[in-house]
């Protein structure tokens, strides 16, 4: 048991670090426009917090397979580019941290324990009593949002920390209204945009949507 000082104000918590992997560091996303330039000391930050009061701390690693890539030129195949599956160095599970891998964008859905390849999230946070999801991450309108999305449906408390999560800019060359975006580096909507309106959807109704400083001032 954790000695008094080390009580959290967020009991039944668990921070949930969601596909914060080396294939986000593969050469093809390196050159994109992201969000967030402060992703990485912010959840660095919400790591050692979490950490710090014995507050659980869930990873969850994306794996595609053939049924969505098929050619095998996928970062986050494992049989083509085992490496890019990995975490990064920064969010690297410590002690007797939980790991899940997810093949789809939902982590409430479809992330398994490494372990059994059985056990699911709902299993896990239920096991340990757990009530509210703070969720950090990659990438903002994609499996952050679907994991927020999942929790919200399964009754969670969901936070979506909203300077610890980031995405990419985006566009759809084949949709008239990209022309009106925000054109930038050839995409019509900037990662910021994209990002702030991944966040906003989620803020109206879905998720509280929090920045890092606010998390840790409750730790």
């Amino acid at each position: 048991m954790p000695s008094a000082h080390l009580v959290s104000k967020l009991p039944h918590t668990a921070l949930i670090v969601i596909d914060v992997q080396q294939a986000f560091i593969d050469p093809s996303f390196l050159k994109r426009e992201r969000s967030t330039p402060n992703l990485q000391p912010n959840i660095t930050d919400l790591l050692a917090g979490f950490r710090s009061k014995d507050l659980p701390v869930i990873h969850i690693h994306h794996i595609d397979t053939e049924r969505f890539d098929p050619d095998g030129t996928s970062p986050w195949n494992e049989k083509t580019h085992p490496e890019g599956v990995l975490p990064q160095d920064y969010v690297k599970p410590l002690g007797a941290e939980l790991v899940l891998r997810k093949y789809d964008n939902s982590s409430g859905f479809c992330a398994r324990l490494v372990s059994d390849g059985t056990t699911s999230l709902k299993d896990v946070l239920d096991a340990q009593g757990i009530k509210t999801v703070v969720l950090v991450g990659l990438s903002s309108p994609h499996c952050v949002s679907s994991t927020a999305r999942a929790g919200y449906d399964l009754g969670l408390k969901v936070v979506v920390v909203g300077d610890a999560c980031a995405t990419y800019a985006a566009g759809i060359p084949e949709y008239d209204g990209a022309a009106k975006g925000d054109i930038k580096e050839g995409k019509a909507w900037s990662a910021e945009i994209v990002h702030g309106v991944a966040m906003a959807h989620l803020d109206d109704g879905l998720a509280d949507v929090v920045g890092t400083s606010e998390v840790l001032k409750f730790l």
